[in-house]
Protein backbone atom coordinates (compact mmCIF):
# COMPACT_ATOMS: atom_id res chain seq x y z
CA UNK A 1 0.00 0.00 0.00
CA UNK A 2 1.37 2.81 -1.22
CA UNK A 3 1.85 6.48 0.90
CA UNK A 4 -1.29 8.03 -1.13
CA UNK A 5 -3.49 5.26 0.00
CA UNK A 6 -2.65 5.78 3.68
CA UNK A 7 -2.99 8.84 3.85
CA UNK A 8 -6.98 8.76 2.43
CA UNK A 9 -7.40 5.78 4.86
CA UNK A 10 -6.08 7.75 7.80
CA UNK A 11 -8.16 10.74 6.93
CA UNK A 12 -11.20 8.54 6.44
CA UNK A 13 -10.72 7.32 9.76
CA UNK A 14 -10.66 10.26 11.27
CA UNK A 15 -13.83 11.71 9.97
CA UNK A 16 -15.66 8.78 10.86
CA UNK A 17 -14.60 9.13 14.24
CA UNK A 18 -15.35 12.70 14.36
CA UNK A 19 -18.67 11.77 13.22
CA UNK A 20 -19.50 9.23 15.52
CA UNK A 21 -18.72 11.20 18.50
CA UNK A 22 -20.09 14.97 17.55
CA UNK A 23 -23.33 15.88 16.19
CA UNK A 24 -26.22 18.34 15.82
CA UNK A 25 -28.93 18.75 18.14
CA UNK A 26 -32.40 19.81 17.54
CA UNK A 27 -31.74 23.81 18.56
CA UNK A 28 -28.82 23.41 16.37
CA UNK A 29 -26.09 23.30 18.73
CA UNK A 30 -23.13 20.72 19.16
CA UNK A 31 -23.54 17.79 21.54
CA UNK A 32 -20.75 15.38 22.59
CA UNK A 33 -22.29 12.57 22.17
CA UNK A 34 -25.02 13.78 19.42
CA UNK A 35 -28.45 13.74 20.96
CA UNK A 36 -26.98 13.80 24.33
CA UNK A 37 -27.53 16.03 27.39
CA UNK A 38 -23.79 16.94 29.41
CA UNK A 39 -25.32 16.96 33.11
CA UNK A 40 -23.56 17.61 36.13
CA UNK A 41 -24.60 16.33 39.47
CA UNK A 42 -23.85 18.96 42.42
CA UNK A 43 -24.54 18.42 46.51
CA UNK A 44 -25.40 20.51 48.62
CA UNK A 45 -25.75 20.58 52.44
CA UNK A 46 -29.37 21.67 53.60
CA UNK A 47 -30.06 22.57 57.37
CA UNK A 48 -33.49 22.83 57.51
CA UNK A 49 -34.25 19.75 59.08
CA UNK A 50 -32.33 19.23 62.00
CA UNK A 51 -30.11 20.76 64.72
CA UNK A 52 -26.48 20.34 65.18
CA UNK A 53 -24.64 18.31 67.41
CA UNK A 54 -23.61 20.33 70.13
CA UNK A 55 -19.84 18.80 70.32
CA UNK A 56 -19.10 17.88 66.81
CA UNK A 57 -17.45 19.75 64.18
CA UNK A 58 -17.11 18.91 60.92
CA UNK A 59 -13.86 19.94 58.32
CA UNK A 60 -13.79 17.38 55.46
CA UNK A 61 -16.20 14.98 53.99
CA UNK A 62 -15.61 12.41 50.72
CA UNK A 63 -17.09 9.52 50.01
CA UNK A 64 -16.42 6.96 46.86
CA UNK A 65 -19.46 6.69 44.74
CA UNK A 66 -19.87 3.85 42.02
CA UNK A 67 -22.44 3.50 39.16
CA UNK A 68 -24.79 6.77 39.21
CA UNK A 69 -27.86 5.99 37.76
CA UNK A 70 -31.23 7.68 36.14
CA UNK A 71 -34.18 6.22 35.87
CA UNK A 72 -36.17 6.42 32.87
CA UNK A 73 -39.86 7.39 33.08
CA UNK A 74 -41.14 5.46 30.36
CA UNK A 75 -39.64 2.13 31.11
CA UNK A 76 -38.24 2.42 34.02
CA UNK A 77 -35.13 1.24 32.75
CA UNK A 78 -31.88 2.67 34.82
CA UNK A 79 -29.58 4.51 32.06
CA UNK A 80 -26.04 4.27 33.87
CA UNK A 81 -23.58 7.51 33.50
CA UNK A 82 -20.85 6.13 35.54
CA UNK A 83 -19.61 3.00 36.02
CA UNK A 84 -16.06 3.07 37.88
CA UNK A 85 -15.61 4.38 41.46
CA UNK A 86 -14.61 7.77 41.98
CA UNK A 87 -14.45 10.32 45.11
CA UNK A 88 -16.14 13.00 45.50
CA UNK A 89 -16.45 15.41 48.35
CA UNK A 90 -18.80 17.95 49.99
CA UNK A 91 -19.02 21.34 51.62
CA UNK A 92 -20.54 21.59 54.86
CA UNK A 93 -21.31 25.42 54.46
CA UNK A 94 -24.37 25.06 52.51
CA UNK A 95 -22.45 25.89 49.16
CA UNK A 96 -22.93 23.65 45.87
CA UNK A 97 -19.76 21.21 44.51
CA UNK A 98 -19.90 19.45 41.92
CA UNK A 99 -19.71 15.60 42.22
CA UNK A 100 -19.83 14.21 38.53
CA UNK A 101 -20.41 15.52 35.17
CA UNK A 102 -21.27 13.22 32.36
CA UNK A 103 -23.52 12.56 29.52
CA UNK A 104 -27.07 11.19 29.43
CA UNK A 105 -29.66 10.38 27.09
CA UNK A 106 -32.34 13.09 26.49
CA UNK A 107 -35.54 11.57 27.95
CA UNK A 108 -37.92 11.85 31.16
CA UNK A 109 -36.45 10.49 34.30
CA UNK A 110 -37.94 9.72 37.83
CA UNK A 111 -34.65 8.64 39.81
CA UNK A 112 -31.31 9.05 40.42
CA UNK A 113 -29.20 5.71 42.15
CA UNK A 114 -25.66 5.73 43.23
CA UNK A 115 -23.95 3.80 45.33
CA UNK A 116 -21.74 4.77 48.36
CA UNK A 117 -18.97 1.90 47.53
CA UNK A 118 -16.84 0.49 49.85
CA UNK A 119 -13.93 -1.20 47.62
CA UNK A 120 -13.30 -4.54 46.85
CA UNK A 121 -10.60 -6.62 47.52
CA UNK A 122 -8.65 -6.63 44.52
CA UNK A 123 -9.65 -2.65 43.74
CA UNK A 124 -7.33 0.22 43.47
CA UNK A 125 -9.03 3.15 44.41
CA UNK A 126 -7.69 6.38 43.29
CA UNK A 127 -7.63 7.75 47.27
CA UNK A 128 -5.28 5.55 49.21
CA UNK A 129 -7.59 6.71 52.17
CA UNK A 130 -10.17 4.23 51.13
CA UNK A 131 -8.01 1.29 51.51
CA UNK A 132 -5.20 0.68 54.28
CA UNK A 133 -5.32 -3.04 53.19
CA UNK A 134 -7.17 -6.12 51.56
CA UNK A 135 -8.94 -6.94 55.08
CA UNK A 136 -13.01 -5.55 54.88
CA UNK A 137 -12.34 -3.79 58.04
CA UNK A 138 -9.71 -2.48 56.32
CA UNK A 139 -11.83 -0.46 53.35
CA UNK A 140 -13.94 2.12 53.54
CA UNK A 141 -16.43 4.09 51.64
CA UNK A 142 -17.44 7.08 53.27
CA UNK A 143 -14.84 9.31 55.08
CA UNK A 144 -15.50 12.20 57.87
CA UNK A 145 -12.94 14.48 59.36
CA UNK A 146 -13.26 17.07 61.94
CA UNK A 147 -13.44 17.32 66.23
CA UNK A 148 -15.17 15.99 68.69
CA UNK A 149 -15.47 17.64 72.10
CA UNK A 150 -12.18 19.41 70.74
CA UNK A 151 -10.48 16.28 70.14
CA UNK A 152 -9.97 15.18 66.36
CA UNK A 153 -11.90 12.29 64.78
CA UNK A 154 -11.53 10.29 61.17
CA UNK A 155 -14.65 8.46 60.45
CA UNK A 156 -14.58 5.88 58.17
CA UNK A 157 -17.45 3.62 57.37
CA UNK A 158 -17.18 0.32 56.31
CA UNK A 159 -20.16 -0.76 54.76
CA UNK A 160 -21.64 0.31 51.21
CA UNK A 161 -24.65 1.51 50.87
CA UNK A 162 -27.08 2.38 47.63
CA UNK A 163 -28.90 5.78 47.45
CA UNK A 164 -32.37 6.00 46.03
CA UNK A 165 -33.77 9.75 45.37
CA UNK A 166 -36.96 10.69 43.55
CA UNK A 167 -37.18 13.80 41.12
CA UNK A 168 -40.77 15.06 42.05
CA UNK A 169 -41.75 16.50 39.66
CA UNK A 170 -40.54 13.95 36.79
CA UNK A 171 -37.18 15.86 35.67
CA UNK A 172 -36.92 16.14 31.51
CA UNK A 173 -32.69 15.69 30.33
CA UNK A 174 -33.52 18.11 26.81
CA UNK A 175 -31.04 20.64 26.60
CA UNK A 176 -27.06 21.20 25.83
CA UNK A 177 -26.21 21.10 29.25
CA UNK A 178 -28.23 20.66 32.74
CA UNK A 179 -27.45 20.07 36.48
CA UNK A 180 -29.30 18.35 38.98
CA UNK A 181 -28.46 18.66 42.57
CA UNK A 182 -28.58 16.51 45.60
CA UNK A 183 -29.47 17.68 48.92
CA UNK A 184 -27.68 16.06 52.17
CA UNK A 185 -27.76 16.85 56.05
CA UNK A 186 -24.71 16.36 58.34
CA UNK A 187 -26.31 17.71 61.23
CA UNK A 188 -27.58 14.42 62.07
CA UNK A 189 -24.60 12.15 61.60
CA UNK A 190 -23.56 11.97 64.80
CA UNK A 191 -26.86 11.90 66.29
CA UNK A 192 -29.03 9.68 67.82
CA UNK A 193 -32.47 11.70 68.49
CA UNK A 194 -31.47 14.41 70.84
CA UNK A 195 -28.25 12.61 71.55
CA UNK A 196 -24.87 13.11 70.46
CA UNK A 197 -22.77 10.20 69.34
CA UNK A 198 -19.16 9.91 69.77
CA UNK A 199 -17.26 9.11 66.14
CA UNK A 200 -14.07 7.01 67.97
CA UNK A 201 -16.83 5.01 70.04
CA UNK A 202 -17.25 1.43 67.50
CA UNK A 203 -20.38 0.81 69.13
CA UNK A 204 -21.96 3.55 67.33
CA UNK A 205 -21.12 2.69 64.15
CA UNK A 206 -24.40 0.88 63.06
CA UNK A 207 -26.16 4.17 63.84
CA UNK A 208 -23.87 6.35 61.72
CA UNK A 209 -23.63 4.45 58.80
CA UNK A 210 -27.29 4.37 58.27
CA UNK A 211 -27.69 8.40 59.50
CA UNK A 212 -25.31 9.01 56.56
CA UNK A 213 -27.61 6.78 54.42
CA UNK A 214 -30.61 8.49 55.10
CA UNK A 215 -29.01 11.87 55.03
CA UNK A 216 -29.06 12.32 51.37
CA UNK A 217 -33.22 13.52 51.37
CA UNK A 218 -33.56 15.12 47.95
CA UNK A 219 -32.87 15.54 44.53
CA UNK A 220 -34.30 18.38 42.23
CA UNK A 221 -33.66 20.19 38.55
CA UNK A 222 -30.87 23.08 39.42
CA UNK A 223 -29.87 24.52 35.99
CA UNK A 224 -28.62 28.14 37.77
CA UNK A 225 -26.82 26.28 40.41
CA UNK A 226 -28.39 28.34 42.86
CA UNK A 227 -29.27 25.55 45.36
CA UNK A 228 -33.22 25.76 44.96
CA UNK A 229 -35.42 24.22 42.79
CA UNK A 230 -35.94 25.31 39.50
Amino acid sequence: MNKIKIKILSSLFSLILMLKVTGCDENGGITIPSGSTELTISTKSDHSFMNPPANVVITEVKALIHQVQFEQESNQNNQTITFSPFVAYFNTNGSLRDMSTNYIIRDFYTKIKFQIHKPEENETPSDPEFKEGTLSDKRYSFIIKGTYNGISFIYKSKISSNVVLSFNPTTNFNLKQMNVTVNFNELGWFKNGTQDLDPANPQNAVIIDNNIKNSFKKVYLDNNKDGIPD
